[in-house]
């Protein structure tokens, strides 16, 4: 970690995300397109075996488009899919690589301004995203994500183990922010957060060099 740690307005730390993948686009589409991740492929199969044919897919940091939109866009549930992210020039990327049809939609926004309604998505993905949104806009944030929820919906993401502030000031040759509660902090989140989810939990692994591990906490959660 490095850089200033001091307190920054919700605004400063959501610019610095944006304009960090502004910059890192093309770096990190070459990151992304050539990671080797376990994880994410084998919730994804499990999403897969839940959702109903055409069901609808809220993506929230797309990125690139690369792997995961494809993923759900591409799959031969025919899922109906609308990709967010906070970076023009991620979404310019996406749209170069997937064109928007009726199975996939890809929108320019911050995912904390989103206005969908009740009860629109079958399933909410968020996946290597959340722990960019500053501490204080989780727990709306996944107040946010139920509501948008079916009955019965699924809530797949992903968010740092560790808690505190995390200022990158050359992360893909870029400054970034990201932000943890810790384990505990998650769950508690959940609990006061999300009511109506039943939210089961994992802890993994993924490496991030030959001699580096990095922990995600997984949260994989229905609507009742």
């Amino acid at each position: 970690m490095s850089g200033n740690v001091e307190a920054r307005s919700t605004e400063n730390l959501i610019s610095i995300v944006r304009q960090g993948y502004d910059v890192c686009a093309p770096k990190y589409l070459a990151w992304q397109s050539t990671r080797d991740v376990p994880k994410p492929a084998e919730y994804l199969s499990k999403l897969f075996t839940y959702l109903a044919p055409g069901a609808s897919v809220l993506e929230l940091g797309c990125g690139p488009g690369v792997v995961y939109t494809q993923q759900l866009a591409n799959h031969e549930l025919g899922l109906k899919v609308t990709a967010v992210d906070i970076s023009a020039s991620q979404i310019a990327l996406a749209r170069e690589r997937l064109p928007e049809s009726d199975r996939v939609e890809f929108v320019h926004a911050d995912m904390t301004k989103l206005g969908y309604p009740e009860g629109r998505f079958d399933a909410i993905v968020a996946l290597y995203s959340f722990f960019h949104l500053p501490g204080a806009e989780q727990g709306p944030m996944v107040r946010m994500m139920v509501s948008w929820l079916k009955p019965g919906g699924v809530l797949l993401l992903n968010t740092s183990t560790e808690e505190g502030d995390v200022f990158r000031d050359n992360w893909m040759g870029v400054k970034m922010f990201s932000t943890g509660l810790g384990v505990e902090g998650n769950l508690k989140l959940f609990k006061d957060f999300g009511e109506g989810l039943e939210v089961e939990d994992e802890i993994a692994e993924e490496k991030a060099g030959l001699a580096l591990s990095v922990y995600f906490h997984w949260i994989w959660a229905i609507k009742k």
